[in-house]
């Protein structure tokens, strides 16, 4: 791709298009985002557009006219409309299959009851889920959780990424609980990760306390709006930072938006889409990320990493190492 008089928007949309195609130049992409940082955020903020016009296809699709002989006949110009859009439908067709969220309603079930109803998803799709109480949950791909609880619901993320959205109720909390840890909340909006042995609690709205699930006399953590916390358990770490609002559960909107996350909690995000484990090596557990991955149909995830940080991947035993490179 001749890059070289082109506007990075323009080269930026282009490198986008192509990314979830076999022949796409990896090498060349990670040339191009080296060469500028415009290039960066050029091609951030295409895939960032990309994922919202993902999200709103379905409202846009709802506001066209009916495409019948009649309407294509009087309005010929409507029937061109969708074509602008073309060059992102090549980055967003993973994302809006993906997307699309069979909604289930909880069996009720008392306080008193031990019923419990378990969801799952596989490596290509999410789920939507009307809890008893109202509140909303939506699963991400290769994920499992169970509720039980009713009207006052206990929820247990095994594995994956979970968001919530619970209306304000002070009579009843609800509890998440992941990796040995508890999230309670009264009305807001947040998401819950657990994947390679880590756990992640991000607030869009509101707020969330988290602790250890087994009481070890340390005061709850809070987190507001804007805030997260990543947990590795194994080690005793627990590091809370700044996050937009609006990259809270971005998953939905088929894309991972970073700023400076460390390369295994990266990884424990891509493993959520990958058909084979992933182990980050000592040597690559220092590098950070910034910027956005598409998800697709996550096979070309690691590729767009390893455009931006010096990586390589080591394939032995059915695992994959992902190490640090000596080059760039």
């Amino acid at each position: 791709m001749d890059a070289t008089t082109q506007d990075p928007i323009d080269t930026a949309a282009a490198w986008h298009a192509r990314i979830d195609s076999p022949d796409m130049d990896w090498a060349g992409f990670g040339d191009w985002l080296a060469a500028d940082p415009s290039h960066r955020t050029a091609y951030d903020s295409i895939a960032l557009l990309d994922a919202e016009i993902g999200a709103a296809a379905p409202a846009i699709t709802a506001l066209l006219p009916a495409n019948d002989d009649g309407v294509a006949d009087a309005q010929p110009a409507v029937a061109a409309r969708p074509t602008r859009w073309r060059w992102m439908a090549a980055g967003t067709g993973g994302a809006l299959a993906a997307g699309l969220a069979l909604l289930l309603v909880a069996p009720a079930v008392t306080p008193g009851d031990s019923g419990v109803q378990t969801y799952a998803t596989g490596p290509g799709e999410t789920r939507a889920v009307t809890l008893a109480d109202g509140s909303a949950m939506q699963l991400d791909r290769g994920s499992r959780v169970s509720v039980s609880g009713g009207r006052t619901p206990l929820i247990e993320v095994a594995d994956g990424a979970a968001s919530f959205s619970v209306r304000h109720d002070p009579s009843r909390t609800l509890i998440v609980r992941a990796g040995g840890y508890v999230v309670r909340d009264i009305g807001t909006r947040f998401a819950v990760v657990s994947a390679g042995g880590r756990i992640s609690v991000a607030v869009a709205q509101g707020s969330v306390s988290v602790a250890p699930q087994t009481a070890d006399g340390s005061a709850p953590t809070t987190l507001v709006a804007g805030q997260r916390i990543d947990i590795d358990p194994a080690a005793g770490i627990a590091e809370r930072r700044a996050v937009a609002p609006t990259s809270v559960a971005d998953w939905t909107d088929g894309r991972l938006d970073y700023d400076g996350a460390p390369l295994p909690l990266v990884v424990a995000d891509i493993s959520r889409y990958a058909r084979t484990p992933l182990v980050v090596d000592p040597s690559a557990a220092g590098l950070r990320f910034s910027g956005v991955l598409t998800i697709g149909d996550g096979s070309r995830l690691l590729d767009q990493l390893r455009a931006v940080l010096p990586l390589r991947l080591r394939r032995a035993d059915g695992v994959v190492h992902i190490e640090r490179s000596s080059q760039r």
